[in-house]
């Protein structure tokens, strides 16, 4: 009797695997290690940058409270000033309108051209008007009344003066070349100027 109860038994059949779940949870599984991986090389590869919090215009000193951090994805070809130099920007001028909510460039700033009480004139100078050697921006110079013939003027004077911008030649052997004088000064400047009546001096620092 048992023998027949036995055999009457069906054979057990082993479950049969849904190879297109097993293939979904596989691509699943790579495709979140792929997603971790790129979130991590995102956050790896961000960065802080000094970003302007107020609108700074051209010419006005750059304050602390101009400035913020942001963090950034690098970007090339972006130029932006890393945030371990925001204390060197503070006290630079603006050398362009800084926008609210821009990133600060390189670019945007550095020293003031022209300082407070003065005013910047474009010179142009004949030949042996001035020093051969370069004068570079921020070079003290003594801007010296003379005649036309290079003599000395009845109402003989002399300006304090700084180079503003590196000097140009031009073709007919002339010079071009930015001065910032006092702004009291500028007018009687620009008159000699116009009269080719002004030689520049160069003068070291402590004789200003």
């Amino acid at each position: 009797m048992s023998e027949t109860a036995q055999a009457a038994q069906p054979p057990r059949l082993r479950p049969r695997r849904n190879l297109r779940l097993v293939a979904i949870g596989v691509l699943a599984v790579v495709l979140g290690g792929l997603g971790a991986a790129v979130l991590y090389s995102s956050v790896a590869d961000n960065h802080s940058v000094v970003t302007i919090k107020r609108t700074v215009y051209r010419d006005q000193p750059i304050t602390a409270d101009d400035l913020g951090l942001v963090s950034l994805s690098t970007s090339p070809g972006l130029e932006t000033v890393p945030a371990e130099h925001l204390s060197e920007v503070v006290g630079q001028t603006a050398l362009v309108d800084l926008v609210e909510g821009s990133l600060l460039s390189p670019r945007g700033f550095g020293t003031a051209a022209v300082e407070p009480g003065s005013v910047r004139l474009g010179l142009r100078l004949a030949p042996g008007r001035l020093p051969v050697s370069e004068l570079p921006p921020g070079t003290a110079v003594l801007l010296v009344a003379v005649t036309p013939d290079g003599g000395t003027p009845d109402n003989a004077a002399s300006y304090q003066g700084r180079i503003a911008s590196a000097a140009t030649q031009l073709a007919d052997g002339a010079t071009v070349v930015d001065v910032a004088v006092v702004e009291t000064n500028a007018e009687q400047v620009a008159r000699l100027a116009a009269s080719d009546q002004l030689v520049v001096v160069r003068q070291a620092e402590g004789e200003r």
